[in-house]
């Protein structure tokens, strides 16, 4: 799938997003969490996130990474997440 030329311009901004590290993941079931640096941590589940070019398979715990919130019927879950670095 490609992107619409409005999430590429999107992407290509270099917007700032709140900023976390993931300190749970378990990618064997696809999901994991951030903790943002107010200590909440914040859902994520890999299907449903825009991971903005970074593959899948790259995503680790212990990752600095941006992101944005969406609130869902289940509560607040991370619906894009950018790598800011490894550690």
């Amino acid at each position: 799938m490609t992107d619409s030329g409005f999430v590429k311009a999107l992407k290509d901004m270099n917007l700032r997003y709140p900023e976390g590290k993931i300190t749970n993941f378990f990618p064997e079931k696809g999901y994991g969490f951030i903790t943002n640096q107010k200590g909440e941590k914040i859902f994520f589940f890999l299907p449903e996130v825009d991971t903005m070019g970074c593959r899948v398979e790259d995503i680790r715990k212990g990752m600095r990474v941006g992101y944005d919130v969406s609130l869902t019927a289940k509560g607040r879950r991370i619906s894009r997440m950018k790598i800011l670095s490894v550690h």
